[in-house]
């Protein structure tokens, strides 16, 4: 689908309206020259300035240290502690209340971490090839040849990650036996023509994929002859075309497209990254990839089970990628609970443990966000792992400086030191925490400040009648939302597009949208912000042709119905309660 209108203000209001702008983020236009004086940095794993000043300067660090000086065109950034002891002054400045009666932690210390590396960005794509048919001669799980162009910029998930703290990532294809390359990018705005850092990075691979609409393979026998026959082919085509090269005389050999792209990867020129969906699967992979080939594992979190023979079996120790996707703690309430195998209570037991004893017993691991429903809970399985054994500094490095070291950038991106991307993560507090505080994420030296939502004041649930208004043009929208404040679900029809709203929700009596637009092939990013008063709304959009405002009523029903007291009744009821 995509937005279509001979009229040029319709033109361009609909591209405003075909995109997405995180409304919870305030953004600076240019880099330019910042200070970010009197905070605690953490400049790599291990490595504390309790005190200091970060420079950046054109999005690249220039200066940071205890006794740094900010330049005299530098804006200058200070980070008030949050917490104020427990009322009386006693408060120890540690995070610590000041007497046993409690009150609110002392104040906590700003601390400025280098960005996040997440080192496996899956991305699922629709219908890759124009036609959605597989052309003659290809294999449809066979596309090692396929990489990303600026249409597959995966916004959403992107934005996703930025607001956890990543700066960087991996962006890895998600579909077929052999994927395609992956790319590594910075997680700022400007899609894949602003952010790219390097293109071709590694090849991909899974040999769960079955062959769609019933074609060949339908099993896990067949899945893994076609992936060593593949190989096979790989090589015997790069062997037969360079002996062709070497001497013309002879029959020329049959080329087969795509799989010329595998040549580096048997070569051990470029890493495969082979999804392991378990512990045996984890051995197949390891039994039929060659040696020569630089094998990384994406893992599945019960590589514990079998460390011994995972290294006695391959005779190597491949680096592993490790989801934290820990099992919940059995429900002793619920009667299928208690009724769990032996073997399911020993892994809920034992998972934690995982990244430690994978890196005890010598392999190389790094940590993704991968698996977890929302970045941000990384954090606290990264504590639980911590509590389990894993090292706090060497899980910040499998965040940072390792996974830096293998992609290639070890020279610009894990540390926060000069020359380096101004890549940044400024958090009260501790970052491995249940529920770290990140205050702001700097992605090439621009600045992404995390707004903090207040408590809703108005519920905006039903339909809403809205005019948009660009210059002297008006354009007609219908909002329809559901849900609670917090988060509402919905979509906004303009133009005769219906666009489904990745995110809409109330911040006291701000009502904030965002239009995920991806799939329509549209860049830039619109918002739309309305202070609701009563069945009434006004307030402005911002989108890639400009800003623009809105006005807006409300047309229908609650969806829950007129006859319930109202969501904010409810909270006011809650609150009085519990005071």
């Amino acid at each position: 689908m995509r937005c279509r209108t001979p009229q040029i203000t319709a033109l361009l209001a609909g591209l405003a309206l075909c995109a997405q702008l995180d409304a919870a983020e305030l953004r600076q236009p240019l880099p330019g020259v910042h200070a970010l004086v009197g905070v605690r940095v953490v400049t790599a794993p291990g490595e504390v300035l309790e005190s200091a000043t970060i420079v950046i300067r054109d999005g690249v660090v220039a200066a940071v240290g205890p006794d740094v000086e900010p330049p005299p065109d530098a804006e200058i950034i200070e980070f008030p502690q949050k917490g104020n002891g427990n009322g009386n002054g006693n408060g120890n400045g540690n995070g610590e209340a000041g007497d046993e009666m409690g009150g609110d932690p002392g104040p906590q210390p700003v601390t400025v971490y280098p960005g996040l590396i997440e080192p496996y960005l899956a991305v699922e794509l629709e219908d890759s090839e124009e036609d959605g048919e597989t052309p003659p001669g290809r294999q449809p799980l066979v596309t090692p040849d396929f990489e990303f162009d600026p249409a597959h910029w995966p916004a959403e998930k992107v934005e996703a990650l930025r607001s956890a703290g990543f700066t960087t990532a991996l962006i890895a294809p998600a579909t077929g036996m052999f994927r395609g390359r992956s790319l590594l990018a910075n997680l700022g705005d400007g899609g894949l023509a602003a952010n790219l850092l390097r293109a071709d990075v590694a090849q991909h691979a899974h040999l769960g994929e079955r062959g769609p609409d019933g074609q060949y393979p339908q099993s896990l026998m067949g899945s893994v002859a076609l992936f060593r026959q593949t190989l096979l082919d790989a090589g015997w085509q790069q062997r037969a075309r360079a002996a062709w090269q070497r001497n013309p005389a002879q029959a020329r050999p049959e080329w087969r497209a795509g799989i010329g792209a595998l040549a580096p990867v048997l070569a051990g020129e470029q890493p495969l990254v082979f999804v392991a969906d378990d512990t045996l699967d984890s051995l197949r992979i390891l039994k039929h990839v060659p040696p020569a080939v630089d094998l990384v594992l994406v893992g599945h979190g019960a590589e514990y089970q079998r460390l011994d023979q995972l290294r006695r079996d391959s005779g190597r120790k491949p680096r592993h990628i490790l989801p934290l996707d820990f099992p919940p703690a059995p429900d002793v309430e619920d009667e299928n609970d208690r009724d769990a195998a032996l073997e399911e209570l020993r892994h809920w037991k034992h998972a934690p443990e995982n990244p430690a004893r994978m890196i005890e017993a010598g392999f190389p691991v790094l940590l993704t966000a991968h698996k977890q429903s929302k970045p941000p809970e990384l954090f606290a399985a990264v504590a639980k792992a911590v509590e389990h054994g894993l090292n706090a500094e060497r899980a910040l490095a499998a965040l940072t400086t390792e996974t830096a070291e293998w992609l290639g950038i070890a020279d610009r991106a894990g540390r926060i030191a000069p020359g380096y991307m101004a890549n940044l993560v400024v958090v009260d507090g501790e970052l491995f925490a249940d529920k770290p505080t990140i205050r702001e994420v700097w992605v090439d030296g621009a600045r992404f400040e995390l707004a903090k939502l207040e408590p809703p004041e108005v519920d905006p649930s039903g339909t809403w009648a809205l005019t948009l208004h660009f210059g002297g043009n008006a354009i007609d929208a219908e909002l329809k939302l559901s849900g609670p404040p917090s988060d509402m679900k919905g979509s906004l029809t303009v133009m005769g597009n219906e666009l489904a709203l990745s995110q809409a929700r109330v911040s006291g009596k701000t009502l904030s949208i965002k239009i995920e637009s991806g799939r329509l092939g549209q860049g830039g990013g619109t918002t739309i912000n309305l202070e609701i008063e009563g069945e009434r709304g006004r307030g402005t959009g911002s989108g890639p042709f400009g800003e623009f405002s809105v006005r807006g009523r409300r047309t229908g029903d609650d969806p829950r119905g007129s006859g319930d007291e109202s969501w904010i009744q409810n909270r006011t009821r809650a609150a009085e309660v519990q005071s």
